[in-house]
């Protein structure tokens, strides 16, 4: 089975082709010439993920050789900000706090490193001060499969994966991407980004996710 995911993040598809078992190929959208800019509009983490799946579909559909597509989102849920950043986790640094994504810096001439870490850094100071640090990661996936004539078989097939933990007061390792150094996992002492890759892999939120969409594909094959 060749199956599209919905991204060129390359952590998120080494994280997910460790988890895809074999016999299922994964490429991402470089692999097939997807270059257009997904707007990614939605008001939840579901509705994102099912606009880049339908979004990458009617792209490959009836002129490749695939077998369906998959698209994630994933949000950060912290509990004393009432579940912010959530969907604008990506670009949480971008929040000027009236509820609008743009105070004044654009991402333009930001490596995603960079990225990555202003996010933190709008973390620690949005928790600065709070005893309350609970978290959750949350990771949607969409799945869409062809049928013999090439139309949607599961267009609203959804999965999810959730993972609890805390937010840590400083950053803690160096491995891992996102906010992997300040996330603290339930039932653990130290950070994603502590933590060894495998490991991090078979408790996250997007293994979550995938692990489910794995039953599925075995359910409907």
């Amino acid at each position: 089975m060749r199956l599209v995911f919905a991204s060129n993040n390359a952590h998120k598809l080494d994280e997910v082709r460790a988890i895809m078992p074999s016999g299922i190929e994964v490429l991402c959208l470089r692999e097939i010439g997807f270059e257009q800019e997904i707007e990614e509009n939605g008001a939840t983490l579901e509705e994102n993920s099912r606009i880049k799946a339908e979004t990458v579909w009617e792209y490959v559909k009836g002129t490749m050789d695939i077998d369906g597509v998959f698209a994630d989102d994933t949000g950060l849920e912290i509990d004393a900000l009432d579940g912010r950043p959530g969907v604008h986790t990506a670009r949480w640094y971008l929040d000027n706090g009236h509820g609008t994504m743009d105070n004044g810096h654009g991402t333009k001439d930001l490596s995603e490193k960079e990225i990555f870490a202003a996010n933190r850094a709008k973390a620690l100071r949005e928790l600065a001060g709070k005893t309350n640090r609970g978290a959750q990661f949350k990771t949607v996936v969409t799945l869409i499969l062809k049928k013999s004539e090439d139309r949607f078989q599961h267009s609203d097939l959804q999965v999810k994966g959730v993972v609890r933990g805390q937010i840590a007061t400083e950053e803690r390792g160096q491995g891992g991407f996102g906010y992997d150094p300040l996330f603290i996992p339930e039932g653990y002492e130290h950070t994603f980004a502590e933590l060894p890759i495998e490991v991090k892999n078979s408790i996250s939120h997007r293994a979550r996710a995938m692990e489910a969409l794995v039953q599925t594909l075995h359910e409907i094959a």
